[in-house]
């Protein structure tokens, strides 16, 4: 009987190993199925101010190890979400069922792509460990670009017009945005558009060959 070569045992036994891993924390966990875990805490910038309307999300995942790509990998991903509060502070609950091995939680707030919209993804943390082991998991989430925030939010507060409402609903956030006077000039880099209001009135729209967002 001829042996496996060396490598594939390697990959055998490291996958194994990582079956182990992905298990432990579940392993370790003392809650009843259908039992609610509450998730709270509080979403601040840099500075330890805190940041209200931001999206929190509680991203549950099943953690597997793949023998196809020799690593671990995620899947069958549920998500409850919540928004801070004035004073920047969140709840979650979550029915805790022992398939889902993984937790991750996620700050971000809500942009538009065209006529899509997509959370834009602000601080991310791992909490399966304190998931897994508690009844009620408080954290901080500390936002390091939080500047990308107001921006936006400064942005949406000038958008007063029809014109301006119809294309922002139609295209999305700017890439950039240059104004001058009663005149603004709103670039979409990738779509290769630009589109000018002048006192919020659509007065011309161009077309270029598209480039990468600066």
């Amino acid at each position: 009987m001829r042996r496996a070569p060396a490598i594939v045992r390697a990959a055998l036994l490291a996958g194994l190993a990582c079956v182990l891993a992905v298990a432990a924390p579940t392993a370790s966990a003392r809650h009843e199925k259908g039992q609610s875990i509450s998730v709270t805490g509080l979403v601040t910038d840099a500075q330890g101010t805190p940041l209200a309307d931001v999206r929190v999300v509680l991203e549950a995942s099943r953690e597997v190890f793949s023998l196809r790509r020799l690593r671990p990998v995620l899947r069958d991903t549920t998500r409850v979400a919540a928004v801070t509060d004035a004073r920047g502070e969140f709840t979650l609950t979550w029915p805790w069922d022992s398939f889902y091995n993984h937790f991750e939680l996620v700050a971000g707030v809500p942009v538009r792509e065209g006529r899509e919209e997509r959370l834009e993804e602000l601080e991310r943390t791992e909490i399966t460990r304190r998931i897994a082991r508690n009844d009620t998991v408080v954290t901080t989430l500390v936002v390091e670009n939080a500047d990308y925030v107001r921006k936006l939010r400064d942005f949406l507060a000038t958008i007063d017009t029809d014109d301006e409402r119809r294309v922002y609903q139609q295209m999305g956030t700017p890439g950039r945005i240059e104004e001058r006077g009663g005149e603004a000039k709103w670039f979409y880099f990738e779509r290769g558009r630009m589109f000018r209001f002048e006192a919020g009135r659509l007065v011309e729209t161009a077309a270029f060959t598209p480039v990468p967002a600066p």
